[in-house]
């Protein structure tokens, strides 16, 4: 039997949410974990609030909407932070559940599913380096010593601004919030990988649902056994071997087992969609307002200041890939789930009795509805992302006319 561990880029998130003090150990005193609470929760509202009110003040028409644009992002960002701080015992609890670490019997299926999760993790690490990136050039660029016109970081101008020590006392929350939010942000990947082994997890069912009455002649060749395995797997598919009165009852004892595995991960995904709905809803209703402002911002923004153009495009994808991959993720879970019934029929329920035959096509039933993640009316699904990119593009063209 082989197991695949979290990966080691995940692990290491998660031992930086311990050493910055976002997660606490069981150990720790109650009144410390209350109080570092309290303080990550307003010290994280700071940020957000702070581009609000800037897109208030600010005379700068091009400013004001790119202090709203971040101030979303920053809002959004905000409620990963909450989900941080006080759902650690449940991400910990699915991303440790067994059907995301899974249990896999035949070490080719292991080797698909573990090279699947590499692919994955191959994109999420040059990702969220290029976030980290990003902001340490965003910071750097406005430090004193480069700048001389007091702005903040984010390229915020702070015109409204006279005291020196607002000043300062500004860019140094917006410096250690930034810092604090590109670490928070990295939950992101965490959701991401669960949702990716829910989806791999039904894969791995489908498989199961094939050879619930014992492997067909493909799956033995697929296995890659020596010819005198195929020949002893020949003679088990002998009909007068499967319509014995053992051998059905296998079969019915196999597939009442994967009825059960079925129910168990159709359970966990709807308590994984109950308990991140507020954040995907979050990510539904805003991402199409942050794509559409970043293109704004690409194509009427000053193109003098090579970081800040790239901050842009960097911007652009983050709002992007943010929400495209949930969806993506999301909608594999679909499909995966949605190719069950086809698995179970290619199964040798055919070759059992009357009594075995009622229960599959029972099982059938249940399997043609694929499993769905909705929060409110929204499906998670391509379809959905490319409503959000309609959308974006039709909001891009009202605010073009007020250009």
């Amino acid at each position: 039997m082989y197991t695949i561990q979290v990966d080691k880029t995940l692990l290491q998130f998660i031992k930086i949410f311990y050493q910055i003090g976002i997660w606490q150990r069981d150990e720790e005193l109650n009144y410390r974990k209350i109080g570092r609470k309290i303080l990550f929760t307003f010290f994280g509202a700071l940020l957000p609030f702070f581009f609000a009110t800037n897109a208030v003040l600010c005379a700068d028409r091009n400013e004001s909407i790119f202090s709203v644009h971040i101030a979303i992002i920053t809002a959004v960002v905000y409620v990963k932070f909450l989900y941080l701080l006080f759902k650690k015992r449940e991400i910990l609890a699915f991303l440790n559940d067994p059907i995301v670490v899974h249990s896999i019997e035949y070490r080719e299926e292991y080797e698909r599913t573990n090279k699947k999760i590499k692919k994955f993790m191959g994109f999420v690490r040059p990702y969220f380096l290029a976030i980290f990136i990003t902001v340490a050039l965003i910071i750097l660029i406005k430090l004193p010593i480069f700048s001389t016109d007091k702005g903040l970081p984010l390229f915020i101008s702070f015109s409204w601004n006279k005291s020196e020590i607002v000043y300062w006392l500004a860019y140094l929350m917006i410096t250690v919030s930034l810092l604090l939010y590109c670490v928070v942000n990295s939950v992101t990947a965490l959701i991401w990988y669960i949702i990716l082994n829910y989806s791999i997890e039904y894969e791995l069912l489908g498989n199961k649902l094939k050879n619930v009455g014992g492997p067909t002649l493909t799956t033995i060749k697929k296995q890659g056994k020596n010819e005198k395995q195929k020949k002893i797997r020949k003679q088990e598919l002998n009909p007068r071997t499967l319509n014995s009165v053992p051998q059905s009852k296998k079969f019915v004892e196999n597939l009442i087992i994967l009825v059960k595995a079925h129910r168990n991960i159709t359970e966990t995904i709807e308590r994984f969609r109950f308990c991140f709905s507020t954040l995907f809803l979050c990510q539904i209703t805003t991402s199409g307002i942050i794509i559409c402002v970043a293109v704004y911002c690409l194509a009427f923004g000053s193109h003098q200041n090579i970081v800040q153009t790239e901050y842009y495009v960097a911007e652009l994808l983050y709002g992007i890939f943010d929400v495209f991959l949930v969806m993506y993720l999301a909608n594999d879970i679909t499909v995966a789930s949605d190719r069950l019934s086809y698995c179970l029929f290619e199964s040798n329920w055919i070759e059992q009795t009357e009594s075995c035959k009622k229960y599959v096509v029972i099982m059938g039933e249940v399997l043609k509805k694929p499993q769905q993640l909705m929060v409110l009316i929204y499906p998670m699904n391509l379809a959905t992302f490319m409503r959000i990119i309609n959308g974006a593009y039709s909001m891009f063209n009202i605010l073009k006319q007020f250009q």
